[in-house]
This record gives structure tokens, sequence and C-alpha cells, in this order.
């Protein structure tokens, strides 16, 4: 089965393309181990490929302690997961926020009774450091929150320093990985990135529907309180010791688990090194691309290597551009939920089960879509500056 695999509902005629920020394109070996007969999900043959699956988690977390928390979920749910066992009614947390997550956040440290900070910096510009380390100089938090990789604005955060600045605390930091996660570089013991939550549907190249948790022994001494918020199906004290005897903590979701093994498996003969590599590759590859047909890249400092965010050509509306590539070239990019720069801000994944083949159609199409709303597009161009970058 091709990645180009046909949607008849959009009425075009060629191939289907999914180039969001996830969801991602699922490769067909995933798919495939996907759709394997089910099995006893407490019998011995899951179990091996549960703990294999634990095992190969680790170096992308960059965790070599407590074995990683796999659990049904939406990311939302993991975010949530890891709010819930580390603050509680009344305690504070610190939000680094610098796009949409960051609210996502305040919402559910609210909902369980915590006691909300925010650090805010501009929509795209990196997290404020500095904020962060005089907020922590006024006030105890139980939790400092940031984002990896901020899908909405494809702003990457520098986790080597604000965990130097929260290692110095008794916080601990929680971090979304959920579009960072095998595509982005984390190392959660080094950088001491207490609690890393992420999801299956992104760089780790499986459907929506399994969420990620890895937390560290500091985090621990915080989740096994009493005083934490309200927890039942999310309790990582249920989690761990079920972790590490290799075991899922509730009914395994076993047909997710058997796709994440296979694409686990498939990074593996990659190369991790090679995996994270060639995300960063793509990225810029598109991203020159880009701006040879004239977008503009949106975040100010280091952009996640795992999605493009670029504003269009002055003159070119974001959602007519999308709507021509979906229903002209049925080709599915993003657009923005922030309603100042609806009109000027596309996303495109380069997560996953992505190769220098989809940049280069990527930048065909877009350029094709751009001349057909009558704006200037200089295809050879885009494409020689996406090449030189797979050259170099």
């Amino acid at each position: 089965m091709s990645k180009t695999m046909s949607a008849s509902s959009t009425g075009a005629s060629l191939p289907y393309r999914l180039r969001l920020p996830g969801p991602t394109a699922v490769p067909s070996r995933v798919l495939q181990a996907a759709a394997q007969p089910m099995i006893a999900h407490r019998g011995p043959e899951f179990l091996a490929r549960f703990k294999a699956i634990q095992n190969r988690l680790q170096p992308i977390l960059g965790r070599s302690g407590v074995p990683p928390f796999i659990f049904s979920s939406t990311g939302i749910g993991a975010m949530e997961s890891g709010i819930i066992n580390v603050a509680g009614p009344g305690q504070r947390v610190l939000i680094a926020t610098n796009g949409q997550w960051g609210p996502v956040f305040r919402r559910l440290s609210e909902g369980i009774g915590a006691e909300v900070d925010e650090v805010v910096t501009a929509v795209g510009d990196p997290i404020d450091l500095d904020g962060v380390r005089r907020a922590l100089g006024e006030k105890s938090y139980a939790a400092v929150v940031t984002v990896h990789s901020e899908s909405s604005t494809g702003a990457l955060t520098d986790l080597k320093s604000l965990g130097g600045i929260v290692a110095e605390t008794e916080s601990v930091l929680v971090c979304d990985s959920v579009s960072g996660l095998g595509g982005a570089e984390m190392r959660a013991d080094e950088w001491g990135v207490d609690v890393v939550l992420s999801a299956s549907q992104k760089c780790l190249m499986c459907p929506p529907g399994l969420g990620i948790a890895s937390i560290s022994e500091k985090a621990w001494g915080i989740i096994e309180r009493d005083d934490r918020g309200p927890r039942g199906y999310f309790d990582y004290r249920r989690f761990r010791p079920m972790a590490e005897k290799g075991e899922p903590t509730y009914t395994a979701p076993v047909a997710m688990l058997n796709a994440l093994d296979e694409a686990l498996t498939m990074i593996g003969e990659e190369g991790l090194d090679a995996t994270l590599a060639r995300h960063l590759r793509l990225n810029r590859a598109l991203t020159a691309g880009l701006e040879a047909l004239g977008f503009s890249v949106f975040p100010t400092g280091t952009p996640s290597p795992t999605l493009v965010v670029v504003k269009t050509p002055d003159g070119v509306s974001a959602p007519a551009l999308i709507d021509h590539l979906a229903e002209r070239y049925n080709c599915m990019i993003a657009g923005t939920r922030f309603e100042d720069l609806k009109d000027r801000l596309v996303r495109i994944g380069t997560m996953g089960w992505v190769d220098e083949a989809d940049i280069l159609t990527d930048l065909e199409q877009i350029a094709a879509a751009l001349s057909d709303l009558g704006a200037k597009a200089d295809k050879d161009g885009a494409l020689a500056a996406s090449k030189a970058v797979f050259a170099g």
C-alpha cells in the first residue's frame, strides 16, 4: 500500500497526500502490523512485544531509568496525565507559553484546582528563559511546564537550558513532546526533563490512539505523594509497578501497540541518529524551497525539525491556498487557529514517514497552486533550492 492512497471523498484524481503536522501518513508495514490477528493481551507473545517497545522507546526519550508508560489516550490525555500526577489543588504551576499548547496546559491545571502563572512570549518566539528564572526565584512551584516542539508555530524549545534552570529548584520540568519525540532530539535524563509526554500519531508514524509518559526519579518523589490532583485512570502510581514488570496497566490496545512495535522497528533499522538527521534535512530543504517561492519562516528562534510554519507571499491568502491544494491537488496542509494569523500562516509536516520525494512534490504542488491563484511562483528555483540542501 502506498502513502499516496487515493481519497475519493475529495473528487481529486491525484493521489491523496497527508502533509499535516499530525496525524501523519502511516507506513504500510505499520498498517499491516495493526491488522494482525488479535492475541491475548497478557500472554507471553504480547508481553515480550510490549517489553521490546518499552526498551526501544528509552533511547528515543533519552531515559535510562523508569520504563515508559504506554496507554490508550490522545495527546491531550497524555498532557493531562502529567499535570494531575505532579500538581494538585492549591499548588502552583508555572507554564512557559509561546503558542497554542501553553493555554491547554493552563486549562488542564486549573481544572484540578492548581494555581497557574504563565511566562508568556509572543506567538512564534522562543520561551522566555530569563522570565522563568525570575518566576522561580519569586515563588515555589510544583512544576514548570513547557512544549518541546510547538506545533502551532514551529518553535523549538531549548530544553537543555530550561532544564538547567529548573534543576536548581525543587520543581519538576514537565514537557509536551507530542510533535517532537522521534523527530527532534530528546535527552530527558541529561537535560533534566522530569516528565516527557507524547503520543503515537506524529513522528512515531502510527495512527492516533496511544499516549506515552516518561518520568524521572525526581518526578517520582512528587508523584507518589497523596496530595497531588484527583487521580483515577491516569494514576502513575498504578502505572509504574506494571511498567516495571513489562505489562500494560489496563487492557492493552493490542493493535495500536503492534503498530508502534513495527514503527519502532523501522526507526531502529534507519538508526535514531539518522532518523533525527533526516527530519532536520527534510525540514531545511522544504524551508529553502518555500523561501524561494516567497514564503517567510514564522518562528523567530530555532525552528522545530518536525514541521515548517511559514507566512504566505504577499497577497496570497493562506485559507485559499490550503483549500486549493486540497481540492485541486489532493494535498492536505494545515492553517492556524490564531485569528490574527489565519490569512497568512500555513503549516506542513516534515515528521514521520517522509522522504525527499515528498518534499519535492510539496514544492511542485504548492508552486502550481500559487500559479493557479494568480501569484508568481518560481517552481524551478524552489526545486533547485531544495535539491541544494539535499546535495549538501
